[in-house]
């Protein structure tokens, strides 16, 4: 029978602590190459279809190990002294916490263009708008999903939660600032100011672009930009749900063409 052997971390300057805590922002994740995953649903799902990403099972003082029909032998586990734990559980959904391998994510050149399909490109400074975007993308089918520079990390604790896992299935690509994106570019951009997106006929191959948050898009993009219609009077629509809403209405082009 499997068995797991915990490590009790009760100190600040552990470096195993240290290391974890770093993770919590996008800077630490890209060096370390790790994330964390809160919340029991999410921990259970990526131990079952994800086992070889998986590094070890944290714990909050005495509580649960991993589980043996699911946690693969070479996870560890780590029982983290509450005060500790509770610095590393960002929701607050308690134990366990989970600690997951990223992979390194491909650059992507504007001079490749676009596959046949939808390229998303995400320059959300939110890493929750970063998240539900990536999760919209890989339920509509999109080819590939380009972070822009000013993106927030795909795998921030809040991306990742806000992915439902997601972000572990999709083909993620680093792409050049929003501002250094050529205009010779098959894209249609999204912002309030385009005609209805309904009316439009999407490209074979083309890139989705949303704004920023706030910012939204440069000039030069808004002049060719396709729009939600939404009731007078709302200012905006979330990014992430814009960006939702142009990626259904793109994948039933797509139903009622085949």
């Amino acid at each position: 029978m499997k068995r797991y052997v915990s490590r009790e971390i009760e100190s600040e300057q552990n470096e195993l602590f240290k290391g974890m805590r770093k993770i919590l922002g996008g800077r630490g994740i890209k060096k370390q190459q790790e994330a964390l995953v809160s919340g029991m649903k999410l921990v259970t799902e990526i131990l079952r279809e994800f086992p070889d990403r998986c590094i070890a099972w944290i714990s909050k003082g005495d509580s649960a190990p991993p589980p043996l029909e699911l946690a693969p032998e070479h996870v560890g586990w780590y029982r983290l002294a509450p005060r500790l734990f509770d610095q590393l559980d960002l929701f607050g959904t308690g134990p366990p916490l989970l600690l997951v391998r990223t992979h390194p994510i491909e650059s992507w050149d504007p001079v490749e263009g676009f596959p046949a399909g939808c390229s998303l490109l995400i320059p959300f400074q939110d890493p929750e708008n970063v998240g539900a975007a990536i999760r919209s993308a890989v339920a509509f089918g999109v080819t590939q999903i380009i972070l822009l520079a000013e993106s927030a990390h795909p795998y921030h604790p809040k991306a990742l939660r806000a992915s439902g896992g997601t972000v572990l299935r999709a083909r993620l690509r680093n792409g050049p600032a929003l501002k250094d994106l050529p205009e010779y570019l098959p894209l249609v951009p999204l912002s309030m100011e385009g005609g209805d997106i309904s009316t439009i006929s999407f490209p074979e191959a083309f890139g989705l672009l949303a704004g920023i948050e706030g910012a939204g898009l440069p000039v030069s993009f808004r002049q060719r930009a396709v729009s939600i219609p939404i009731k007078p009077g709302v200012e905006s629509l979330n990014a992430a749900a814009a960006a939702a809403i142009a990626l259904y209405v793109w994948s039933q082009s797509v139903r009622c063409a085949s």
